[in-house]
């Protein structure tokens, strides 16, 4: 391959050899299996602008090419972004959905304006990134979701984290603690439809169980005097370490959807969780700490149709455990208690940002199933 000896400036060769390896990226496949007498020569941006003779429609010389009819003048305009800020301060970053599919991301709001070609586009999927600030250009709004990376705010929805927060221990409590996960109606007795005008008690809301009763396949629970709920509407924690298991210990418990962290045996936090789904599920067994992340990417895909792609910019407070299974902040859903994730195990972001800053490399997580 051929390029044409001209002399650039710093800032050009920087723009050049970002633009330039932009096209390589999309243009990976021709370029291996061309040879190189088949490969035509490439022009630097600016000597493109000054003499086009020779000059391929390819790669920087292109774009600057469209750059320049579309009126626009390098360097381009500095900024000022507006910061946006974390949904009640409960994350590191604020965060949205991405909701068109294959949405555009471009380096500067006036190529998006101009009609330019974007920089890159997202897969169709579950997408979120992180709002670092937005900005107005000719009265369109814009995210900056990463350093010299925009999309239209049209294209993307604010997301709202979830602010619920387990429950802390001065001393172990005297016998299961949990949270309803369902709004319902309580019993007046176990295993008997509730009353029309019985009361309702609120999803998240914790419990502290007076009884337990066995009624047919389920179990139920006293959660006040006279008020009755199936196992099914709870998810509960113990007051010991599991049988079996060190005592001190992160466990996980995937039939509960509960997490406790032990200390001396005695339960010191309890929460609620969200592990695999059914068609992939947290694996069990006992692990170690061996990785702190305050944030990362996470991405994936195991559906041949793709239909299961997701990308999630900054996921926060991660304490890898199990290869590249997790214990982390969750800010895309609402849904702790009930089986959700890819095969991590997925905290509210107060409770995986309390157990990101107590835990150590090192430290023991058990995920087992109390069923």
């Amino acid at each position: 391959m051929e390029i044409r000896d001209y002399e650039l400036s710093p800032q050009s060769l920087i723009r050049l050899l970002v633009v330039f390896s932009f096209w390589l990226t999309l243009n990976a496949a021709t370029v291996a299996a061309a040879s190189a007498d088949d490969l035509p020569a490439l022009c630097a941006p600016t000597p493109h602008l000054q003499r086009e003779a020779g000059c391929p429609d390819l790669g920087p010389s292109a774009y600057m090419r469209e750059a320049a009819a579309a009126g626009l003048v390098f360097p381009l305009p500095a900024l000022e972004v507006t910061a946006t800020l974390p949904y009640r301060g409960l994350t590191p970053h604020a965060y949205g959905r991405v909701i068109t599919d294959t949405a555009p991301v471009y380096r500067h709001p006036l190529e998006a304006l101009a009609g330019l070609p974007p920089a890159r586009r997202f897969e169709r999927g579950f997408v979120f990134v992180s709002l670092l600030g937005s900005v107005t250009v000719d009265g369109q709004t814009f995210y900056r979701i990463n350093p010299g990376e925009y999309m239209r705010a049209e294209d993307v929805r604010e997301a709202r984290p979830s602010s619920f927060a387990g429950q802390f221990f001065t001393a172990p409590p005297a016998g299961k603690v949990g949270w309803l996960i369902n709004t319902v109606q309580v019993s007046a007795t176990p295993g008997a439809p509730p009353a029309p005008d019985a009361p309702f008690v609120g999803r998240y809301q914790y419990v502290t169980p007076l009884n337990v009763q066995r009624v047919g396949e389920w179990d139920w629970y006293e959660i006040g005097p006279g008020q009755w709920v199936e196992q099914r509407n709870l998810a509960l924690v113990a007051p010991t370490h599991p049988a079996g298991t060190p005592p001190d210990v992160i466990a996980v418990d995937t039939y509960e959807q509960s997490l406790g962290v032990y200390r001396g045996g005695n339960l010191i936090f309890a929460t609620l969780a969200s592990s695999g789904s059914r068609w992939f599920p947290t694996r069990p067994g006992t692990f170690k700490v061996w990785a702190k992340f305050t944030y990362g990417r996470m991405t994936g895909v195991y559906r041949d149709d793709r239909s299961d792609y997701y990308f999630l910019e900054d996921v926060p407070w991660i304490l890898y455990y199990d290869g590249d299974r997790a214990l982390h902040g969750a800010y895309w859903h609402d849904n702790f208690g009930v089986r959700t994730s890819h095969g991590c195990v997925n905290l509210s972001p107060r409770d995986a940002r309390w157990l990101f800053n107590f835990a150590n490399i090192g430290d023991t997580v058990v995920v087992f199933s109390s069923r």
